[in-house]
């Protein structure tokens, strides 16, 4: 195996360009301005001083696919970097684990899904596609190949897409952990570890509140968080006790609006919360001067921005008022 050890001088020039770039990133102000504007279309020229290509005039869909090709042409130009792609990897993997769920429930659909697989993956969509298809798959990373025959083989045994898509998360978070350790950076192996939590917390929250079965939580709890596998399948289902599994300090408000959760109630606040943490982990090292850490804030920010964007837009399209867009909104600003 390659050494993937982060060297905090190889970041030098690029925490420099990233920094500049930040300037321009959307900020609460930025929101704020979006928000208030009267159409689509001058929401749209703020969202070009962010760096986005003219958006005017299109719809939903079209869009979607503009932010999308706006955060993989980043992804793609910071990995070209040999000593910044595994950092750009702990984002990247996200996308091929949602190539291989579509891929794997249009096959058990009977459907042609391609049109919703994402290029912001490590993995080129045609190359992933003609290697499920075909059965012929040595050149995929392993961990792509375990989740695509975890997530056919348990789809073909239970018929269930949620049990499936369970059995590829669970090798995703572990290969996100993995890569997390190899980098050598404990503040980067801090902050999976986090996104493991909030994960878990999400799972138990909806699980409970759905009634669903003991084996169902088993199967979906991941490993690799603060919170332990054992400790949470013991929290009894009314949610006592979860402060004293989960207690990350960024996962408090979230802990704490859990218990209205399991029973329907404040749900929004709650996702929302959870969202939150991971920013309020990253606001820790705001002012480091250069390394990895950056990248990652950076990073975060991006997906942060373009799902802010995303909200903002596709609401002005539908005729959503500000005010419902706005709580909706996750705060991002690091």
């Amino acid at each position: 195996m390659p050494n993937t050890k982060l060297r905090d001088t190889d970041f030098l020039y690029m925490t420099s360009m990233l920094r500049a770039r930040e300037i321009k990133m959307l900020s609460p102000e930025k929101i704020n301005r979006m928000l208030d504007t009267d159409s689509y279309e001058d929401a749209v020229k703020l969202a070009e001083e962010c760096g986005y290509r003219d958006m005017s005039g299109m719809n939903a869909f079209e869009v979607d696919s503009a932010l999308s090709e706006h955060r993989t042409a980043l992804f793609r130009e910071l990995a070209a970097k040999d000593y910044a792609r595994p950092v750009v990897d702990l984002f990247r993997m996200k996308y091929d684990y949602h190539n291989v769920k579509v891929l794997v429930k249009s096959m058990g659909a009977n459907v042609d899904a391609t049109h919703i697989l994402s290029e912001s993956g490590r993995i080129d969509t045609s190359k992933l596609t003609e290697a499920f298809i075909s059965g012929e798959r040595d050149d995929l990373p392993a961990a792509v190949r375990e989740a695509i025959h975890d997530g056919v083989s348990v789809l073909s045994r239970t018929k269930d897409p949620q049990l499936s898509d369970i059995s590829i998360d669970q090798v995703y978070f572990n290969e996100l952990s993995s890569l997390s350790q190899e980098l050598g950076s404990a503040f980067i192996a801090g902050y999976i570890r986090l996104l493991t939590d909030i994960a878990n917390l999400k799972t138990f929250v909806r699980s409970q509140r759905t009634q669903r079965s003991a084996d169902f939580m088993r199967a979906s709890i991941l490993p690799g968080g603060n919170a332990g596998v054992v400790s949470i399948l013991n929290v009894p289902a009314a949610g006592e006790g979860l402060s004293d599994v989960f207690q990350a300090p960024e996962l408090g408000s979230a802990v704490d609006l859990a218990p209205a959760a399991l029973t329907g109630g404040a749900q929004t606040q709650f996702e929302r919360a959870c969202d939150n943490a991971s920013m309020l982990y990253l606001i820790q090292k705001r002012y480091i001067a250069f390394g990895p850490v950056p990248v990652l804030t950076y990073l975060t920010k991006l997906e942060w921005e373009i799902t802010t964007l995303r909200m903002i837009l596709t609401g002005k399209l539908a005729g959503i008022a500000p005010e419902i867009i706005k709580e909706r909104l996750r705060d991002g600003y690091v």
